[in-house]
């Protein structure tokens, strides 16, 4: 039904066309072939007035009759209901799948958005431009998990099928390593505002700049990773009853508790190559 409603509407349009398209005169030859059949009546069986409305002129064409025809298919309402026949709640579902495509989007923007403002030196105007993309990409970060909690347990195949779906839990482990590496540079950024609030404000050195660079530099690698084991997740690929998808899950949430632990402790413990001078001195 999906594949042949391009061609039925195509060929509903050209019946209209040709419907209301102003049709030639019948020509003498096609009169007297007309007059011919209506003649040929050896049993006597119709009077004058049945040959008369049997004339080409008063005979349906075939594109309006195939109009006609198509008429109740298309205000049909299985038609308008088959693309989304064996989806339930479709509506929400879309606006959810929505939500979580466009929060990516979002994330990448605020995360392009450090990594060309990070540099050593920076203006107390620059740092303050690198807080607000750090704080649009916690919030847009958040809404990638809701939207995403929303399609594992209400929308697209349900928990039941990601649950053991090992792919899942890989890319949920791919997530908790990249949102626990942007702990680092959210933890600096917070520091540092607060000594900017208090009137302790030091340039950012070579040193922790690079560092921030290149964890802004890992977390775009990890955008590019996570969606394609998501399109093999989606697919059923290697897929299993067999592993008990606890297991899973308790890996990856050691991941995601190790790899935060390893950042925040970092960034507490961080030195930048400024401090160092300035205790020098």
């Amino acid at each position: 039904m999906r594949s042949s409603l391009p061609l039925l509407i195509l060929g509903f349009a050209a019946s209209l066309s040709q419907a209301w398209t102003p049709q030639p005169k019948t020509t003498a030859l096609v009169k007297s072939t007309v007059n011919h059949q209506r003649s040929f009546d050896p049993l006597q069986l119709c009077d004058d007035s049945d040959r008369k409305s049997t004339s080409h002129e008063n005979m349906l064409r075939p594109s309006a009759a195939f109009m006609a025809a198509a008429i109740p298919l298309f205000s049909s309402p299985d038609v308008a209901s088959a693309a989304t026949a064996f989806t339930p709640n479709a509506s929400a579902a879309a606006v959810v799948a929505y939500g979580h495509f466009i929060s990516l989007v979002g994330v990448v923007a605020c995360l392009v958005a450090e990594r060309l403002t990070i540099k050593p030196d920076m203006t107390p105007e620059e740092e303050d431009f690198v807080a607000a993309a750090d704080i649009g990409y916690g919030i847009f970060g958040a809404l990638i998990a809701y939207t995403g909690y929303l399609r594992t347990v209400q929308y697209e195949k349900g928990f039941d099928f990601y649950a053991h779906e090992p792919l899942f839990w890989l890319k949920i482990a791919f997530v908790g390593i990249w949102g626990a590496s942007s702990f680092f540079n959210t933890v600096t950024i917070i520091r540092r505002a607060v000594d900017k609030r208090n009137g302790k404000f030091e340039p950012m050195g070579e040193k922790l700049a690079k560092r921030m660079i290149q964890i802004c530099n890992a977390e775009l690698v990890a955008v590019g990773i996570i969606p394609l084991t998501a399109t093999f997740m989606a697919r059923g690929v290697g897929y299993s009853q067999e592993i008990p998808w606890q297991a899973e899950a308790g890996l990856a949430a050691l991941i995601f508790a190790g790899a935060s632990f390893k950042y925040v402790k970092e960034a507490f413990s961080f030195e930048d190559n400024v401090s160092k001078l300035e205790s020098s001195d």
